[in-house]
């Protein structure tokens, strides 16, 4: 392994435990903050000094990390693979079908597959969302003095539905570029057999286009949806008095 693959590899898993102190300090701050506000509603909580002792430890990550970012940028140290375009397995996959004068049955099998993980992984995500937002959606889950409570609640309630949700779209997409792989082998053996018999694939009128933005309008939909139903369930102004506390105790601001 030559030393620009170590310094990446170095840099990358540095990078992901700053990340994840950081994230560990910040609950600590707030479960710190809270717990001292429950002894004493009128103190000081969120304090640069305390932010600076929390953040402490993970001083020496970030300092070590800085460094390695600076030698890889010293020594060009780049990955290697960065500029070279991404193999899009589907896109060969409809070029090379429509070369195909006659699809054989293992060709119609595999699309018919993907057919169905398609619209049985969507369709799963959309039944995971169902409980979801129905949780959501009852204003009386949102309590606006209780941030902890409502958090533990939404970790039980809401996020294991989220999180099998996303999980039917990863096995879904995972199964469809397997049968896509298949499909993909089904195709060329096909061609090399019309080939062999001198026959020719006539010309397609139209070329199949899929449609790339469908993820980004569904994702898109959902968010709208989802702030929508926190403006109606109240979560909208227990964000603001949070942020207010926040700039008014930790900053200083009014």
């Amino acid at each position: 392994m030559s030393y620009k693959k170590i310094l990446l590899i170095a840099q990358s898993l540095l990078c992901a435990a700053l990340v994840v102190m950081l994230a560990v300090s910040a609950v600590g701050i707030y479960r710190t903050g809270i717990a001292e506000k429950q002894a004493d509603p009128l103190a000081w909580v969120y304090t640069r000094e305390k932010a600076a002792a929390a953040l402490k430890p993970a001083l020496p990550v970030f300092l070590l990390a800085a460094g390695v970012t600076v030698a890889c940028a010293v020594l060009n140290v780049r990955d290697e693979n960065e500029n070279k375009p991404v193999k899009d397995l589907e896109l060969n996959r409809d070029l090379m079908r429509s070369r195909v004068a006659q699809p054989s049955e293992a060709m119609k099998k595999e699309q018919a597959l993907q057919k169905k993980l398609l619209y049985g992984g969507w369709g799963g995500f959309a039944l995971c969302m169902v409980p979801v937002a129905l949780y959501m959606a009852n204003g009386a889950h949102f309590p606006n003095d209780d941030l902890e409570q409502v958090m533990g609640a939404l970790a039980i309630h809401v996020f294991p539905w989220i999180i099998l949700g996303l999980a039917c779209l990863m096995v879904s997409t995972v199964l469809q570029g397997k049968s896509i792989e298949r499909e993909y082998d089904a195709i060329m053996a096909r061609i090399k057999e019309e080939k062999a018999a001198g026959i020719k694939a006539e010309p397609k009128a139209e070329t199949p286009q899929r449609n790339v933005n469908a993820l980004r309008w569904v994702i898109l939909a959902i968010a709208a949806a989802f702030i929508i139903i926190g403006i109606r369930n109240g979560s909208m102004a227990a964000v603001v008095n949070k942020a207010i506390r926040i700039c008014t105790e930790c900053v200083g601001l009014g």
